[in-house]
């Protein structure tokens, strides 16, 4: 009996001593940075929003198929952080996004994108009739998208198309959303395409401003929220259920945007909650209309029944003064809709108080807009 107990004490003490000595499989899911630059050190802080808690982690370079990128990694458990700044030779990245959906960004250019390769997305433009003039509209497909399949993608519309996808769009680059759908699927997401309706040009505040009452800012009077929102509903969305493998369902239809596109794409979700399982609202340009407008728009829905979940996000930095007006509005939004009956486990609210107003800072977060968007079934 000694001689076994001795046995068995050996054996414990061996998986202890490898454990410590870090010789088992560490599983905890791995963080990479993708750098063109040969860099001395590189390290990740991760922290999450909710509790403050953080990890400061160094990263290590990793072999890479691609000679001119470099490949540094780190663990961090995406179940416990959901940002990341990485720092690389001393230079900081704003915070990133980090979940089990994107846990990569190539930050060679100093504006991080998702993922480790430089995408030049493909899409589809189609033209159709808007007033008395033509609009575009900017379809993209996964590379594995396959007409035929008998797996179908999910949508999400968009305002703003002309931003979304070319990297010189802006002086920041563009929303990077082709990347961040890539990463998604890549890490066992849903399959999805995006729809990016053009606003661009002298039309722009009028066609992404709703008219739900009196506005805060003259220059914003007579909004066309309502046709464009109608546009979308009646002309884009039947185009892609019959031209695209697409879901048709409420589950699996989504819409976004930022600024003006932000206030209208919540605006379009809120007139249709029968067809829209969520809204990303980023910047959200809800301040031109006063709380009081907000409560007795949104008093005259029903949301019984379906309640599209709502992902709201504001930067809060002091050097942008748009984006900290924008700020209060996006806060004091959810207490509107709470006023409203809106289920609370429906309105999701995430700040960032050094963001400024660019699409650098909503590709930064739009990743996590879609775990929200797209929980995986086992959450």
């Amino acid at each position: 009996m000694k001689r076994i107990f001795t046995a068995v004490l050996c054996v414990v003490l061996t998986v202890l001593l490898f454990a410590a000595c870090g010789k088992t499989d560490d599983k905890t899911p791995k963080f990479t940075a993708a750098d063109k630059a040969d860099r001395k050190e590189v390290t990740a802080a991760f922290k999450k929003t909710d509790s403050g808690d953080t990890l400061d982690v160094k990263l290590n370079r990793e072999k890479s198929s691609d000679e001119k990128t470099a490949l540094y990694t780190g663990n961090a458990d995406p179940a416990k952080f959901d940002r990341v700044i990485v720092t690389a030779d001393g230079t900081e990245t704003i915070e990133l996004t980090y979940n089990d959906y994107v846990r990569a960004w190539d930050i060679s250019s100093g504006k991080p994108y998702p993922g480790t390769q430089v995408m030049e997305p493909q899409y589809d433009r189609v033209t159709f009739d808007y007033e008395d003039r033509k609009k575009d509209v900017l379809i993209w497909k996964p590379e594995d998208y396959d007409p035929s399949s008998a797996d179908k993608y999910a949508v999400i519309y968009m305002t703003d198309g002309q931003n979304l996808f070319d990297r010189k769009a802006t002086s920041t680059g563009s929303w990077g959303v082709a990347e961040s759908i890539a990463e998604m699927t890549a890490n066992g997401g849903q399959k999805c395409i995006i729809v990016g309706v053009e606003n661009g040009a002298t039309w722009r505040d009028e066609e992404l401003t709703p008219d739900i009452g009196k506005v805060t800012e003259a220059s914003f009077e007579n909004g066309k929220g309502k046709y464009f929102s109608d546009f979308v509903m009646d002309t884009v969305m039947p185009y892609v259920n019959e031209h695209y493998n697409v879901y048709t369902d409420r589950e699996h239809t989504h819409i976004a945007g930022s600024s003006s596109g932000g206030i209208e794409s919540f605006y379009i979700a809120m007139e249709h909650p029968d067809r829209f399982a969520s809204v990303g609202a980023l910047s959200p340009a809800f301040l031109l209309y006063n709380d009081d407008t907000w409560v007795e728009y949104l008093n005259k829905k029903d949301f019984s029944k379906n309640a599209p979940l709502v992902y709201l996000y504001c930067g809060n930095s002091s050097a942008d003064q748009l984006e900290q007006a924008l700020c209060t509005g996006t806060k004091t939004m959810p207490n509107n809709l709470k006023a409203c009956g809106y289920p609370d486990d429906k309105v999701v609210i995430k700040l960032y108080e050094n963001g400024v107003h660019n699409e650098m800072y909503w590709r930064a977060v739009f990743p996590d807009y879609l775990k929200y968007a797209f929980p995986k079934a086992s959450e």
